[in-house]
C-alpha cells in the first residue's frame, strides 16, 4: 500500500507543478494482458482480456516535448470451460480469473504537426501498476451437484506480489481533439516470491482519446 501512495503523490506533484501548461484527456481502450510463468525451465502462459479507462494531463517541457503523467484503471478477466459425459453423467467445470490494476504512466511524448489539425508522436517511459483485486472462482458440478471455490491471487497465503513497473512505448495519432494510440507494456519485475519461479507481465494496448 506505500507503493501505491508514493505513485499517486509523484503523480499529483507532476500535476501541480505543470499544471498550467498541461492538457487534459480522458482514454478507455483495450488491453489483453498475458502472465508467462517459469518454473525451472518450464513456462506456462496465461492470456486474459483486459479493458482500461482513464486520465492523463500532457505537460509540455520544452517546445515539442511533453510528458503525460495519467491514471488508468483496468480490469482484466479470463474463462475457461470444459464439460465431459460418462455413463449418462455429466461433469462440467468454469474456472473464471479477473483481476483489476490501477496504472499510472509516466510517458514522454515527442509530436510532429502534419497539418493544423493532425497530429503524430511517439512516446516512451515507465507505468507503474497496483494490483487493487484478483481472485481466481472454480465452479465444478457433476450429475447436477457442484459446489464453487474461490482463491484470492493476493491473499495472506499468495506469494504473489502486487506492484509492478514496465516499460512502455508506443505511438499516437491526434485528430482535432481526439486521439488514437496503442502500444506495448513489458512488465520488468517478478510477481511471485515463489522460490525458482518467474511471473512475468506484458501486454499490447490500442486505446481513444479526446482532449477536453
Amino acid at each position: 500500500m506505500k507503493k501505491l501512495f508514493t505513485i499517486v503523490a509523484v503523480a499529483a506533484t507532476m500535476l501541480a507543478c505543470g499544471k498550467a501548461n498541461a492538457q487534459l484527456s480522458i482514454n478507455v481502450g483495450y488491453a489483453p494482458q498475458t502472465y508467462t510463468t517459469t518454473y525451472n525451465s518450464t513456462s506456462s502462459v496465461l492470456d486474459m482480456n483486459g479493458f482500461f479507462a482513464g486520465a492523463n494531463y500532457n505537460l509540455t517541457l520544452s517546445g515539442d516535448l511533453k510528458v503525460s503523467v495519467g491514471a488508468d484503471v483496468r480490469y482484466n478477466n479470463k474463462t475457461d470451460k470444459s464439460s465431459a459425459s460418462l455413463f449418462g453423467i455429466s461433469a462440467s467445470n468454469e474456472i473464471t480469473k479477473t483481476q483489476m490494476l490501477l496504472d499510472v504512466p509516466v510517458l514522454f511524448n515527442y509530436g510532429l504537426n502534419l497539418n493544423k489539425n493532425l497530429k503524430l508522436a511517439a512516446f516512451v517511459g515507465p507505468t507503474f501498476s497496483y494490483a487493487l483485486s484478483g481472485k481466481e472462482t472454480s465452479e465444478t458440478a457433476v450429475a447436477g451437484w457442484g459446489g464453487k471455490t474461490e482463491m484470492d491471487w493476493y491473499g495472506d497465503n499468495s506469494n504473489r506480489k502486487k506492484f509492478d513497473i514496465s516499460a512502455t512505448f508506443g505511438v499516437m495519432l491526434g485528430i482535432s481533439h481526439y486521439r488514437l494510440f496503442g502500444g506495448y507494456n513489458l512488465g520488468l519485475l517478478n510477481l511471485t516470491s515463489t522460490d525458482n519461479t518467474t511471473i512475468k507481465g506484458t501486454n499490447w494496448f490500442i486505446g481513444f482519446g479526446y482532449d477536453l
